[in-house]
């Protein structure tokens, strides 16, 4: 697959996904208790991608310590950038949506990478990974839309901010593709660590966040949702 075709691909994954979510971010009924269930439901969905689809095809093309040294290089990937974020905060006091957008453009350049990887590889996964991940990009622009919304910032502005942060990924797609074609253990490895960074973000930021935004049950139904979402688009 043409290389620029692939990180075309990344990009209308981080816009659109990132877009459609803040569309409906802005203009959603604002309670906890949706919010809680989007970010439950983002958490399954993306637990199900690392633990049947990037971990496993990692393992397939590059063996275990491709995937560990990944997985390590990802959570270390997270936790300097969460650090550098957290600096900027108290730097220049960038408010919570523009953080956020922030943290979301970050990562997804890692993911445009597994992404870009894949879709030259030997797998034919490379497709259901991009569906997945246009699918989890939405819950994360809901996410970035609703503090912005709620401060008063235009729908334009919103979306506008919401497209710079998707674009990231069609630059991480066509390093990808680019690294793709050069060995299997560079596609096992951009798996391993992208599968690494969503491990991280699901169990330190999206299950918490969607407990403490809404007390009850509901985030956590959401991420039994998500994970049944996942296994419905893999096995339909």
């Amino acid at each position: 697959m043409n290389i620029w075709f692939v990180g075309l691909i990344g990009l209308l994954v981080g816009v659109v996904g990132t877009g459609l979510g803040s569309f409906i971010g802005i203009y959603i009924k604002k309670t906890d208790k949706v919010l809680s269930f989007l970010l439950g439901l983002t958490s399954g969905f993306m637990m199900f991608i690392v633990s049947f689809h990037l971990f496993p095809e990692a393992f397939y093309l590059g063996g275990i310590l491709n995937v560990i040294l990944g997985v390590l290089m990802g959570i270390t990937i997270i936790i300097i950038l969460e650090l550098l974020i957290e600096k900027m905060e108290y730097l220049v006091g960038i408010r919570s949506g523009l953080l956020l957008a922030l943290s979301i453009a970050i990562h997804n350049m890692p993911e445009g990478l597994a992404l870009g990887s894949t879709l030259v590889g030997v797998s034919d996964f490379g497709f259901v990974l991009t569906f997945a991940m246009l699918l989890h990009n939405i819950p994360e622009g809901i996410s970035m839309a609703l503090p912005l919304s709620m401060k008063n910032v235009s729908p334009i502005k919103i979306m506008a901010i919401s497209i710079l942060a998707g674009a990231p990924t069609g630059i991480g797609a066509y390093i990808g593709a680019y690294l793709g074609t050069i060995s299997n253990n560079i596609i096992s490895i951009c798996l391993a660590v992208a599968g690494g960074i969503m491990l991280y973000i699901v169990c330190d930021d999206l299950i918490p966040t969607g407990k403490n935004v809404y007390k009850g049950r509901i985030s956590s139904l959401g991420v039994i949702g998500g994970f049944i979402l996942g296994i419905i688009l893999y096995f339909k």
